[in-house]
């Protein structure tokens, strides 16, 4: 599952009749978009200018750039029409580029929905007495932190504020109205950027996908998150949240992309860095995020823009909190967004059921997940009234809100802290909290605390700093190859620091007693990850020592990272991101031999003089010499030469597919079997890797073998292959198709039509569990899968399909043009002659020593090896007759000029016609165009309605020649 969702239990109702079982997801991204960080925005009309160049012109047509963010890291969206243009080769010329920090996808988020239980109707997450089921004090011990504050201001007076990025809020609820932020700076709805922030009329907050301030819609998941916050307390209505009186800052994301949550976040950033910059007299005084929402199986390394984003909000001073999946997965290893981000200001989140056990389906991780809330079937408010909400949704803003309520602790030397460093202040604040968890038994070994949220004891240890003894706050860890530096902010007269650390791969520990601040252990192992605990006679501590942190010694070998393949017709290169003090060594192979091996001194390899169409396997490690060791080889690198037009032509692709349920296990045609199994995409691409050789009007047996996740499910099938080699797939090209749905597998033949082009094109086979037109992707098609071949036709027969084209015209030179390359043979002659010139060319056909005005013949053929093909019919083509411009631009006359509802032209038609013309304002636009040949003396061009100025009108005439004219309008 890959979209971002949110993660919570509805709203707890009875649920009658059944679950259907899905089968299957959705798309993961949004098509034809990606994100790019830009530093110079003149690269962008570079970028452009680039597209818009020959053929990259047809190829990227309807190309778009949008700016989503513009600080803290300028962020914009690229976007290209996906049902015309080819996604992956979109994608490549941006990252060929290479002037963009960051490139990549608009992934899509969407909710994490788990149905819940409508019997709960106490707050039994702050004051647990067992009554409702449960334990006893399986609870945060909310009464005892709300005697020291319920919230709402900081003691100097700034007015706390909480982001809730989700979708939407119930404004109108009676426990949520009268916390909402307002942006008193701006004026709603005039149209005005009051307060110079960036974003126009943000009054009540901002929706990221409208660009304003339309945040009062929606709202059923994010009223409840915003509830947990900061309900309204102690009003007599309701419930309360962890803060009664905290404002709520409502980000809506609308729509559930990547994107959009990235510029949610940096609406956050933007009025937080005002309100430091303007002394809060602008801004607002965001001290924390939450995000219940987010990626599964998604690793941190594929969103680097999505966790560095947390970075830069610590730096202005926001903690951030993120809920971890709603599956029992071990996020280490396969990953999850946000929660696997490695930020310091960023909180990660598990869900605890009242009975002080973690959920079975929310996620863990030794070093990624921190601790653990009460999110079961916690009760706060609904959208319209009061229920239950769970998941990790439900458990993570109650961390946020802890944030805010940190925020109010009445303590002088935190908040001078918070005043001159917000970004420490921030860490204080986090690493008070993870002290001041409980230790939990389902959370021991599988988060970096070991333990549960408890309100009482983080603002406890918070009001130490204001004492005479509290425990190191703001840790934080730097390491070079063999020691590492330990730092904190400040431990306000702590008199016994210890700390222990050991390799993870071990389980003795090495304590050191009476540790001061920014001490360096050495003696460490290189290339090593060790875990780091820290111990105080100060504060609440879950015992002798707190929380862990992890961190990797320096010098490592790493796996080279291919950056480039280019493809020849007889070459296959590799370029790869270069290591310090290293060689390479390099394994490759076709399916033909064994594995051959070289050793590099520079990151890129050739393989020379192979047949055209041959696929390679590479794999590569690097040989470090400073401490002489070496990488694992990386993953297998597959490559061909090129293979005609088969790789050459831009096919139509798919986007992601569910090919968990069904799948293509093999292929065989013409008894060659390619066995290829299951793909994560639901699309393998074998297009010069595995190769089929097939003459034209011949029938071949082929079989497609299918296997199932389980249920054995009926699908179509359907073969396409390109006879014509235009890249272009219709309808005479489809082979194959099943008439019906099909399970397990199916046998036929496909016959090559005669008139199929000689060479290599490309086959698409396709399974699928919904019946669709075509060999594009189809909104219909979401289960099944998608391979690619290259298959070469062998056709004896030479056939004209070449279209050749007049390009110019001149009085003594005409020159033919072809679309494909192709061997013209051009014979070209007087009209009423009987001699026959004829030109041997490629693509350009120039003919020189023509007569001036002279009507000649022309017929051409093409040329396959030794053969050609039968000519094309006869056409003419006439000279030019006049050889001076100037003479002819004097020729030709405009009235009136100036003009201001019409212009004629005047051109004597026996010296030049025209064939097309159009006119332009200054900037370049065309505001009016004719394409239909000008046959008439006099010809008449309606300027009415045009804007005074200069205009010019530019004149092609039939042989090629153009003349321009510049226009005034009044």
């Amino acid at each position: 599952m890959v979209h971002l969702q949110f993660r919570f239990l509805y709203i707890i109702f009875f649920l009658t009749g059944t679950i259907a079982l899905l089968h299957g997801q959705k798309l993961n991204h949004v098509q034809g978009e990606f994100i790019v960080q830009v530093n110079d925005e003149k690269d962008l009309n570079i970028f452009r200018k680039q597209l818009s160049s020959s053929r990259a012109k047809r190829t990227f047509d309807g190309f778009s750039a949008k700016q989503i963010m513009k600080e803290p890291l300028n962020l914009w969206v690229l976007k290209i029409d996906f049902t015309s243009v080819n996604e992956l080769e979109f994608e490549r010329q941006i990252r060929a580029f290479g002037k963009f920090d960051n490139v990549q996808k608009n992934r899509l988020i969407r909710p994490r929905i788990i149905p819940n239980d409508p019997d709960f109707n106490k707050q039994w997450q702050y004051i647990n007495t067992g009554s409702t089921g449960g334990i006893e004090g399986a609870d945060m011990d909310m009464e005892l932190a709300w005697d020291i504050t319920t919230g709402g201001l900081t003691p100097s007076g700034d007015t706390i504020v909480v982001c809730v990025i989700d979708d939407g809020i119930n404004a109108n609820h009676e426990d949520i109205k009268d916390n909402l932020w307002i942006n008193y700076n701006e004026i709603p709805s005039n149209g005005i950027d009051d307060d110079n922030n960036g974003y126009i009329d943000d009054y009540k907050g901002w929706n990221v996908e409208f660009d304003d301030d339309n945040v009062y819609a929606g709202g059923t998941h994010g009223t409840p998150v915003a509830g947990i916050i900061g309900a309204k307390g102690n009003n007599g209505k309701g419930v309360s949240g962890v803060n009664w009186n905290v404002k709520l800052m409502i980000v809506d994301y609308h729509k559930e992309t990547e994107a959009n949550a990235l510029a949610s976040y940096g609406y956050a950033y933007k009025m937080r860095k005002l309100y430091n910059e303007s002394n809060g007299n602008k801004g607002a005084f965001v001290v924390a995020t939450n995000a219940s929402w987010g990626i599964d199986y998604a690793q941190a390394n594929e969103a680097p823009l999505w966790c560095a984003m947390y970075d830069v909000l610590g730096q202005v001073g926001i903690l951030n909190c993120g809920a971890t999946t709603n599956s029992n997965t071990d996020v280490d290893v396969l990953g999850d967004l946000p929660t696997s981000c490695a930020s310091e200001y960023l909180i990660s989140v598990s869900n605890l059921n009242k009975s002080d056990f973690k959920v079975a389906n929310a996620g863990f991780g030794r070093k990624t997940i921190d601790l653990g809330a009460y999110g079961h079937q916690s009760y706060t408010v609904t959208r319209t009234a009061y229920g239950g909400f769970s998941g990790t949704s439900g458990a993570t803003p109650h961390v946020t809100g802890m944030i805010g309520l940190l925020y109010s602790a009445p303590c002088g030397v935190f908040q001078n802290l918070v005043s001159s460093d917000p970004a420490a202040a921030a860490l204080v604040a986090k690493d008070m909290i993870f002290h001041g968890t409980v230790p939990n038994a389902s959370l021991e070994g599988i988060t970096t605390t070991g333990g549960k949220l408890n309100a009482f004891r983080s603002l406890s240890n918070l009001l130490k700093l204001c004492e005479t003894c509290s425990p190191p706050a703001g840790i934080t860890l730097l390491a070079d190859d063999l020691s590492m530096k330990i730092s904190w902010i400040s431990d306000h007269g702590s008199s016994k620091i210890t700390m222990r650390y050991r390799r993870t791969d071990q389980n003795s520990w090495i304590e050191v007693k009476n540790l001061g601040n920014n001490k360096i252990i050495t003696g460490l192992d290189y290339c090593s990850e060790y875990e780091v605990q820290l111990g105080s006679d100060c504060g609440l501590l879950p015992g002798e020592y707190s929380y862990s942190k992890f961190i990797k010694t320096a010098g490592c070998c790493n796996i080279p990272i291919v950056e480039n393949i280019v493809s020849g017709d007889s070459t296959i290169t590799l370029v790869w991101k270069k290591t310090d003090e290293a060689n390479y060594f390099m394994e490759y192979k076709n399916d033909k031999n064994e594995w051959r091996d070289t050793i590099l001194t520079e990151p890129t390899f050739t393989i020379r003089n192979i047949p055209e169409c041959t696929g390679y396997t590479f794999r590569i490690k690097a040989a470090c010499t400073k401490y002489n060791n070496s990488s694992e080889f990386s993953s297998e690198i597959t490559a061909s030469s090129n293979c005609g037009k088969c790789t050459e032509n831009e096919y139509c692709i798919f986007e992601s597919k569910d090919a968990s349920q069904e799948w293509i296990e093999s292929f065989t045609l013409d008894g060659v079997t390619i066995i290829s199994g299951s793909s994560v995409s639901g699309y393998r691409d074998f297009a010069g890797l595995e190769t089929f050789s097939l003459s034209a009007g011949k029938a071949y047996p082929f079989k497609i073998r299918a296997l199932y996740g389980g249920t054995s499910y009926p699908d179509f099938y359907k073969i396409y292959i390109d006879y014509n080699q235009d890249g272009i797939w219709t309808q005479n090209e489809m082979a194959f198709k099943t008439p019906f749905e099909i399970k397990d597998s199916i046998s036929d033949m496909v016959i090559i039509p005669l008139d199929a082009i000689n060479g290599f094109t490309r086959l698409r086979l396709i399974m699928s569990y919904e019946d669709f037109d075509g060999a594009c992707d189809d909104s219909e098609f979401e289960y099944g899968e998608v391979e690619d071949y290259c298959v070469f036709i062998k056709n004896d027969v030479c056939r004209n399909n070449v279209i050749l084209k007049i390009g110019t015209v001149e009085k003594s030179k005409i020159v033919f043009t072809t679309l494909t390359s192709s061997n013209i043979n051009i014979s070209i002659r007087e009209k009423g002659s009987d001699l026959w010139t004829e030109i041997n060319a490629e693509d350009t056909i120039v003919v020189n020593g023509l007569k001036e005005c002279t009507l000649y013949e022309y017929t051409y053929k093409v040329k396959c090896g030794d053969k050609y093909s039968e000519p094309s019919i006869i056409d003419t083509v006439k000279t030019a007759c006049q050889n001076n411009i100037t003479e002819l631009e004097s020729q030709v006359r405009i009235v009136p000029n100036p003009a201001s509802d019409f212009i004629n032209i005047y051109s004597p038609s026996n010296v030049i016609s025209f064939r097309e013309y159009k006119l332009t304002n200054i900037s370049g636009l065309v505001v009016i165009r004719n394409t239909s040949k000008l046959t008439a003396e006099n010809t008449k061009i309606e300027t009415r309605g045009l804007p005074s100025g200069l205009y010019l009108l530019e004149l092609i005439s039939t042989n090629g020649i153009k003349i321009v004219k510049k226009i005034v309008i009044i």
